[in-house]
């Protein structure tokens, strides 16, 4: 990292992306999906998984921090080899809950790893499928 980036570096997120359920249709009967996380000039890929519409990739991915008031996004494409890549679903979220975890000044040594801090329910605001936690 270059020197400007460590400057304003705040921290580093760590997003744990599990799996997909009951993705569209996108090819002929199936589709090649990944995911891709944006934060300002930050992008981030998962693997492609081919031929399904349940993919599991747990992954785990990590953003640097600088500007807690950018939204990540969450886009879901499907690969195609000969012409753009189509768009599956997006979502949105900030990293307010994250931020306020961080001012609790959590002691590690005594807080089980895992512990659910919030939970991000499932909204027209979002593509989840299900519930999400801060953890």
């Amino acid at each position: 990292m270059d020197r400007e980036i460590m400057d304003n570096l705040l921290g580093l997120l760590r997003i744990r992306v599990k799996k997909g359920i009951n993705l569209v249709v996108r090819d002929f009967r199936s589709s090649d999906p990944y995911c891709v996380f944006k934060m300002g000039d930050q992008r981030l890929k998962t693997h492609i998984i081919y031929g399904d519409l349940n993919p599991v990739w747990d992954q785990d991915l990590t953003l640097s921090i600088e500007d807690p008031r950018l939204p990540i996004e969450l886009l879901v494409f499907d690969h195609d080899t000969f012409t753009k890549d189509d768009e599956m679903g997006d979502a949105e979220f900030d990293i307010h809950p994250f931020m306020d975890a961080l001012k609790m000044h959590l002691d590690p040594d005594t807080v089980p790893n895992g512990t659910i801090l919030k939970r991000i329910e499932p909204s027209r605001s979002n593509c989840l499928s299900e519930e999400s936690c801060v953890t």
